[in-house]
């Protein structure tokens, strides 16, 4: 999460648009072209997004970048002197690959700032969006070296090996199987430990959650006990769940050793059968905390249509803050597809200032996209800042206006976007 996300603008606003990433935004820009310029810049220079490792916007501002015929310069004059990892480098790689002529200028001149240089030439690596082969020299250099430093472009290819007789090993040599440096696959392991689930068994997987320092023998030991139903790990997890953890301060924060052990209870309590996680549900949702956290993962898989109005109660309350952490609950309202939770997935999609529950909340109205509202914010979101939210919206817009036909014709071919987003607009 950003240390301090900006106070965005209203999302009634042109610039409150652009900066939650959606796509009444990109089309009121792009209409308005030079007169959003500023609105644009706003958003490239000061990073909207409260967690810049799951929102998605180099793509989005790249193409209105490009599209509304922004002038390099004032945002380059902005940009402090060896700034690195900044937003403004990746709608310029954005840029670049969409075959913008001043940022291909910038990015092959000789006097260009070697951070800027390196800014731009990491989001095309990391994305893969270029190859150093079209890149210029100084570009590919930059690119050869990132590769280089990536572990696994050097890392030898191993012959596989022949798939181990599990049956024949002991319960801790199994465990250790999912830590080996090729790990056999997870569902083999933990069909393995379900099949032995006699009593020893049981007590040594409890064991080795309580005990074991290895993050993946515990993760495997903990969920192997859920698909068991084994209700043993409960007081532990209500011990866990229930301590401070006050992350930004580390005189209350939780050790990095309990907080492993608590990840893998709750991925025990979510390997629960459901008529024992869904009570967990229904207790723990309203204590808060890491109890709350649990709960929505849990409410997501197993939520009845009894839960919707007090999911919707928590969903509502915590738009109005942005939309942050609730995700699962917007997935459990999604799933359950009761059209009375429209108005309230149409607001989330429409003001949350989280693109995250944004997207998530364009994915819960596939389960409505027969209702009119539904089509709306599905339609819009075919210029969405995410590409989670454009691949919904391409597989479940319903007779495409002639805008929404041309984007989809766009998307098809788009150099940016996910492939799997391509496939969906071309079908």
């Amino acid at each position: 999460m950003s240390a301090n996300p900006p106070e965005l603008a209203p999302a009634t606003t042109r610039l409150g648009l652009l900066q939650r990433g959606r796509g009444a935004g990109f089309v009121a820009a792009q209409q308005a072209a030079a007169e959003a310029h500023d609105d644009l810049l706003a958003c490239v220079l000061v990073d909207p997004r409260r967690d810049r490792t799951v929102e998605r916007r180099a793509r989005y501002y790249g193409e209105l970048l490009v599209a509304t015929g922004l002038p390099l310069e004032p945002l380059l004059a902005a940009l402090p002197a060896g700034a690195a990892a900044v937003l403004a480098h990746d709608v310029l790689a954005a840029a670049w690959v969409l075959g913008h002529a001043p940022t291909r200028e910038l990015l092959a001149a000789a006097g260009t700032d070697d951070a800027l240089l390196a800014g731009i030439t990491a989001c095309l690596w990391s994305e893969r969006w270029a190859t150093p082969v079209q890149l210029p020299p100084r570009a590919a250099a930059a690119w050869l070296r990132l590769d280089l430093q990536d572990a696994d472009s050097a890392r030898a290819q191993r012959r596989p090996l022949p798939p181990t007789p599990l049956a024949t090993l002991s319960l801790d040599a199994v465990l250790e199987l999912a830590r080996g440096p090729q790990p056999v696959r997870r569902d083999r392991l933990l069909g393995e430990l379900c099949a032995r689930g006699d009593e020893a068994t049981r007590q040594r997987l409890a064991e080795v959650v309580a005990d074991d320092p290895l993050f993946e023998r515990v993760r495997l030991a903990a969920r192997a006990l859920g698909l068991l139903g084994d209700e043993r790990l409960l007081p532990l997890a209500e011990d866990l769940f229930g301590r401070e953890d006050v992350f930004a301060e580390r005189a209350r924060r939780l050790p990095g050793e309990l907080r492993m052990r608590r990840a893998c209870l709750a991925d025990y309590a979510c390997h629960l059968p459901g008529a024992l996680a869904l009570p967990l549900a229904r207790a723990w949702h309203a204590r808060g905390g890491h109890f709350g956290v649990v709960a929505g993962q849990l409410f997501e898989q197993h939520a009845t249509a009894a839960d919707r109005a007090a999911l919707e109660a928590f969903v509502g309350a915590r738009a109005a803050d942005g939309g942050a952490g609730i995700v699962h609950e917007l997935d459990a309202l999604g799933r359950l597809a009761d059209p009375a939770s429209l108005p309230l997935l149409v607001e989330v999609a429409c003001t949350a200032a989280d693109s995250l529950a944004r997207r998530h909340a364009v994915h819960a109205l596939t389960g409505l996209a027969a209702l009119p509202a539904a089509q709306a914010v599905l339609r819009e979101a075919l210029w969405d800042a995410e590409d989670d939210a454009v691949a919904a919206a391409c597989a479940f817009v319903a007779e495409p206006d002639a805008a929404a036909r041309q984007r989809l014709a766009q998307l098809a071919v788009h150099p940016l976007v996910d492939g799997e987003v391509a496939a969906r607009a071309a079908r």
